[in-house]
């Protein structure tokens, strides 16, 4: 675990803990002292004088599975290669639990021991085989976290088993079921907290049901909720009578769950994902490895069909099948309710196909979806700056944005809320601050989220800080000039990993290392050229949105900029598929009036425009509804 500490002018910014083995990519927990301070007066001449402590960079998140298969072998140990990862006799632990490593990152995890760590960690131990070596090697995070804090819980929740008559009709009619399977639901150790009527749902794991690795909640109100809140190391498994079958069907919700179980669904288990559509943590996928059909049915929205493409190929595409979704089957619950015959609408799943070949009979149901969901079909739409939506009509999968203006415009100010706004509504960001401490950046988003200053309400900085931690947002540790090599292994690292759909470089030119007065034109333009290319391909081939802030090129005062005022050559404008610029209207006396975002390029639409943009000092905010919340 690293730790930060940045100085400056005499202010000490409190430690950020990291709190995953990912060492360039990690989330940040908020402690208390963290805005105890007054605000840090930083300028950009300052900047370069903070000192910080280095931060170590491991250089293989991703591992070479033959090398993987040789290694276990010149060890003797027998591995079975499966669809996502090799298993093998666990190392450490003395049960007959199996160790599993995870053939495109080299992660690996037991079960029976819940130990856990990376290639590098293990390859150490099958090396040297000495007491300092396992040392190293601890156990998994998130399953520690869960069980302890279901232990603390379940004292206080009463086991479903202990309901009257009365009480079963009454939590039935409330989660909008005619029954339930309440012999189902004690047998997995499902409990009710009476105050809140919330289901308290044990996670399960393979092999060892003595450890409750975390839990799944449901309210009256159908909310649904997961602890651990990111990479859980269990799911909610509904198994045949005969035992674990060979297919399963992965839908996102426990109501979803519930209305397969009341199925008769021979040799088919129902499995309710641990963090929905929207993450799959690699430490679940060991407990898919045995099914040899997985059947994904989430959603109707453009949305779930993109999530459960990337599922599929992070589950092995051969193996996945998906339910096409119409109205009366838009999810499980919906075809429950509406007496459709599910049995046949599992058996009509339609193959997942390959990641490279397509042909129209696959796409002809795709283009049907977004003549009914044309809304969908555009993207997330954005909360804060609902003009916006006029214009790009929404945030889409697998698009380059560009983002201008001039020095001291807001450039970070404005993304950082942008992806905030993105961020609350469930989409996976990884921020790449290049310019400025993630320690800052962070304090932003927060007093964004907040809409007030936080030095002034620190009463309520558990409250908003506890929001905070629930949002999908990662950060990369790197600060100032990296190699492009390191920084996109870092982001397909991500993509894979933590399911990333919005990546943000915030600077181009402070991750090059570029400046106007670098000599070289042609290297530097070269090289930033091969920076949007690498990007371009990524946000293609991963389905990922990317944005990148770029500096505009020197410009006389009181020039507005234009898509050709991009620092370096025409690449960056010609790649992209929406470009920003935050502009400033000048008087006739040469005095900065107001500012707008003008959307100088859009490839979905082409309407163009402009958005007047007015900043709020006391929430460091942009957007008009986060205004009117203050």
């Amino acid at each position: 675990m690293f730790l930060y500490r940045t100085v400056c002018r005499r202010v000490t910014v409190p430690v950020l803990k990291k709190t995953t083995r990912n060492s360039r990519c990690s989330k940040i927990v908020l402690t208390r002292k963290l805005f105890n301070s007054s605000r840090c007066g930083c300028s950009a001449d300052s900047r370069t004088s903070i000192r910080d402590q280095e931060v170590p960079v491991n250089t293989s998140d991703f591992v070479s599975v033959s090398q993987v298969k040789q290694k276990l072998l010149k060890n003797n140990h027998v591995f079975e290669d499966g669809h996502c990862c090799l298993s093998v006799d666990c190392v450490f632990c003395k049960s007959q639990s199996k160790l599993f490593i995870n053939k495109i990152t080299g992660f690996f995890i037991c079960y029976g021991c819940s130990r856990a760590g990376s290639w590098q960690q293990l390859e150490h131990f099958l090396t040297n085989h000495s007491a300092a070596s396992e040392s190293q090697v601890e156990k998994e995070e998130g399953t520690e976290d869960g069980s302890a804090a279901w232990k603390k819980i379940s004292k206080h929740l009463r086991p479903v088993g202990d309901l009257s008559e009365g009480e079963r009709i009454s939590v039935t009619q409330k989660l909008d079921f005619k029954t339930l399977p309440w012999s189902l639901l004690e047998r997995k150790g499902v409990m009710l907290d009476d105050k809140n009527d919330e289901f308290y749902w044990p996670l399960a794991v393979p092999g060892n049901e003595t450890v409750v690795p975390g839990y799944k909640t449901i309210c009256t109100d159908l909310s649904e909720q997961c602890y651990p809140h990111s990479s859980a190391a269990g799911v909610v498994i509904l198994t045949s009578e005969e035992g674990r079958a060979k297919t399963a069907v992965l839908v996102p919700t426990l109501r979803d769950s519930l209305a397969l179980s009341l199925q008769d669904l021979k040799g088919i288990d129902v499995i309710c994902l641990p963090h929905g559509q929207f993450s799959l943590p690699q430490t679940v996928l060991p407990i898919l490895e045995e099914y040899e059909k997985l059947i994904l049915w989430f959603d109707d929205d453009v949305t779930s069909w993109n999530n459960a493409r990337l599922f599929a190929r992070k589950l092995a595409i051969e193996r996945c099948h998906l339910v096409r979704p119409i109205q009366e089957t838009k999810s499980a619950f919906v075809a429950y309710k509406n007496g459709i015959d599910i049995a046949e609408t599992l058996r009509n799943a339609q193959a997942m196909s390959h990641a490279s070949i397509i042909t129209f009979a696959q796409l002809r149901d795709d283009l049907l979806l977004e003549l009914y969901s044309s809304d969908q079909a555009t993207g997330i739409k954005w909360q804060r700056f609902p003009a916006l939506n006029s214009i790009l009509q929404g945030h889409r999968r697998g698009e380059l944005t560009i983002l201008t203006g001039p020095t001291g415009s807001g450039k970070t100010t404005f993304m950082s809320e942008y992806s905030l706004d993105l961020a609350m509504q469930k989409v996976t960001t990884l921020w790449g601050s290049f310019e400025i401490r993630n320690q800052r950046l962070v304090r932003t988003m927060l007093q964004q989220m907040a809409a007030a200053p936080l030095q002034d309400h620190r009463d309520q900085f558990d409250e908003w800080a506890d929001k905070f931690t629930l949002l999908p947002l990662y950060f990369m540790t790197f600060h100032g000039q990296q190699a492009l090599d390191v920084v996109m292994d870092t982001v397909k690292h991500a993509a894979y990993v933590h399911d990333v759909a919005h990546v943000i470089i915030d600077n181009v030119q402070f991750m090059l290392g570029l400046s106007s007065s670098e000599s070289g034109f042609l290297d530097r333009f070269y090289r930033q050229d091969a920076l949007i290319g690498a990007f371009r391909n990524f946000a293609t081939t991963y389905n990922c949105h990317v944005t990148l802030v770029i500096h505009p090129r020197k410009e006389r005062d009181g020039e507005s900029l234009t898509t050709s005022s991009i620092f370096g050559g025409a690449k960056a404008s010609q790649e992209a598929d929406n470009v920003l610029i935050i502009q400033h209207k000048f008087s006739h006396s040469g005095l900065k009036i107001k500012k707008y975002l003008q959307v100088a390029k859009n490839r979905f639409s082409g309407d163009l425009g402009i958005i007047p943009l007015e900043f709020d000092r006391e929430s460091l905010s942009f957007g008009a509804k986060n205004k009117e919340a203050s």
